[in-house]
């Protein structure tokens, strides 16, 4: 063993040193102009010693003859490797500008610039730095990448004041050949106004080319959340406004802007302000969330009432109410509520109700505004709990609730029979064994199963009443959970013409698919999206403007029913119940209304 371990030392020693020597041996071939020799001698050192020191050098060598005579798929192969092993090199920031030209050259023009902004934004190598930076100028002078590819850019990586001129002024110039003019007038003016750069004379013949011209082609904004936690709905948003756009054949006369509102208020804010600044914004789609919704609706609803905005999913009541050019095209948990807080009163003829919530927005929303529709109507709301949603029982919750009932109507009984105490035990009527009915019972259960699952448990334990609940109810699981259990349940739901939508939602989808390979997600937003889309485009030809005819023509046809805006709220619901196991959607009230 103390003989071999020399040997071995030895013998890396002499590969090392040969190596070395290729190495030697390659830059004299490039030197002479001859890469085929150099690449022939570099493959051998890179394939024998690539985790050492000459292996090291060949690569980058052999990455660059590669690049020479375009080899693009090699380089793309070496640089890599390179990259995912070599976590720290002096050759690290060469091989990623090759690894980004490359991508460049291979069709994805933004990820390449993308990796050349990122090693200008931490190289502290003026060398790598100032290679990086002629190179990005020249991709971007190419005209490879449009406006708002360029703009996600300068947003994520304003790493130096020339590439970031360069970037505005390429803005500018597409904004220019999109016919965007107010746009190409504000990036511009931006390079303009920055006398020291040299691109300022460039930018400012930019802006005397526009004089003349009006603020150029229409532009709508979308805000959906297109990174994060949301971004599957913020596509889906996408693909059903890019859907109607491309039916509705607008191409070259409006101008469709998407912007990331990643689900967060501020940040859909921030978006439609530079939008409304960087284009001739007439509409806008969107933001899909309450949150982000309720923040652009504020802000536009008091400085832009000349442009509408149609959320296409946001349910949180009183986003409508911001402004005359606020509109919602789903129906709002409010008016759900409301829709069947009037149904139980004036059809069913009930005043009393207990309500079963589930902890969340969801169910305290439609709980509040459930129990102040109720209470404005001459109702109340006798007995309240909370419940967990997606717990196999629920005893606890249902005894609480029965608990509170049972006292209300043992006194009732002695105040019938003219007892002192009230409160008295009554032998008639029995905590145990009695059944407690409530006139009303309003289960806010978010989905089919869960509102099938409360339905039959509250049978279970003992409390009687008709079922009433909102769009969470709607749903094949229901049947099959609640069984005859959710006979005679009455439901609110977004308009549901269970005959005359089928066909619009069935040419929807059909086209849907054709154009996105997928059928439309069960959550409605692309189907909404589609529709707040089709409302604004069909609007564009009025004589007016966008939200006077909004305001003015407040129904139009959907996906999913007719959408009926009042104060720019979608008031248009159903009341469906269950008949024989299947869903039947009422058209006023039913024949019978002597319930107490």
């Amino acid at each position: 063993m103390k003989i071999l371990f020399p040997l071995i030392l030895v013998a890396t020693l002499a590969t090392t040193l040969f190596a070395q020597d290729e190495v030697s041996k390659a830059k004299d071939f490039i030197r002479n102009g001859d890469c085929d020799g150099a690449v022939n001698v570099l493959q051998k050192v890179y394939k024998s010693s690539f985790s050492k020191s000459a292996g090291e050098k060949a690569a980058v060598m052999l990455t660059e003859c590669y690049m020479r005579d375009h080899k693009r798929d090699e380089a793309k192969q070496i640089t890599s490797k390179f990259l995912e092993y070599y976590v720290s090199s002096d050759y690290r920031e060469r091989m990623e500008l090759a690894n980004a030209i490359v991508t460049v050259e291979q069709g994805a023009p933004y990820d390449g610039v993308e990796a050349m902004l990122r090693i200008l934004a931490y190289s502290k190598n003026p060398a790598a730095r100032s290679r990086t930076k002629d190179v990005v100028i020249k991709v971007l002078a190419a005209s490879l990448l449009n406006a708002d590819q360029l703009q996600s850019l300068v947003e994520k990586y304003p790493v130096d004041k020339e590439v970031v001129g360069w970037i505005q002024l390429q803005i500018g110039r597409e904004c220019q050949n999109a016919k965007r003019y107010r746009g190409a007038r504000y990036w511009y003016k931006k390079v303009a106004g920055n006398e020291s750069s040299e691109l300022a004379e460039t930018a400012k013949r930019g802006l005397e080319s526009l004089e003349g011209q009006n603020a150029g082609t229409p532009t709508i904004l979308v805000l959906a959340p297109l990174s994060g936690d949301f971004a599957e709905f913020g596509a889906e948003a996408i693909q059903g406004v890019l859907l109607a756009y491309e039916q509705a054949g607008l191409k070259g006369k409006v101008n469709i802007r998407t912007a990331d509102s990643r689900a967060d208020a501020s940040q859909a804010l921030l978006r439609t302000q530079q939008a409304i600044h960087q284009d001739s914004v007439i509409a806008i789609i969107g933001p899909i969330m309450s949150g982000p919704a309720a923040a652009v609706a504020a802000w536009l609803g008091t400085n832009h009432q000349y442009i509408p905005m149609l959320t296409p999913t946001a349910t949180d009541d009183g986003i409508a109410k911001m402004g005359p050019n606020i509109f919602q095209v789903n129906v709002t948990m409010d008016y759900l509520a409301q829709s069947i807080a009037d149904f139980a009163t004036k059809c069913l003829n009930i005043r009393e109700f207990g309500i079963m919530s589930p902890l969340g927005d969801y169910g305290a929303s439609v709980s509040r505004s459930f129990t102040q529709a109720v209470e404005r109507r001459g109702g109340d709301v006798v007995a309240f709990r909370n419940y967990e949603e997606g717990r196999p029982d629920y005893k606890t919750e249902f005894d609480m609730l029965r608990d509170v009932r049972f006292k209300q109507l043992n006194r009732r009984l002695n105040i019938k029979r003219g007892a002192s105490d009230l409160n008295a035990p009554n032998a008639k009527f029995n905590k145990k064994e009695s059944d407690v009915d409530f006139p009303g019972l309003l289960i806010a259960a978010t989905n089919p199963s869960d509102a099938g699952l409360m339905a039959s448990q509250s049978a279970f334990y003992q409390i009687s009443g008709t079922l009433l609940g909102t769009s969470g109810w709607y749903g094949r699981d229901l049947l099959v959970t609640g069984k005859n259990l959710v006979e005679g349940a009455y439901f609110s739901v977004p308009s549901l013409d269970m005959d005359d939508s089928k066909d619009a939602f069935k040419a929807f989808a059909k086209s849907f698919k054709e154009r996105w390979g997928a059928e439309p997600a069960d959550d409605k937003v692309s189907g909404l999206s589609y529709d707040a889309a089709n409302i604004i485009f069909k609007s564009m030809n009025s004589d007016m403007s966008l939200t006077k005819t909004l305001n003015n023509n407040n129904e139009f046809k959907g996906v999913y029913g007719n959408i009926k805006f009042r104060r720019g709220a979608n008031v248009n619901t159903k009341i469906v119940t269950v008949t024989k196991g299947k869903f039947e959607v009422l058209n006023g009230c039913p024949e019978k209304t002597d319930k107490k």
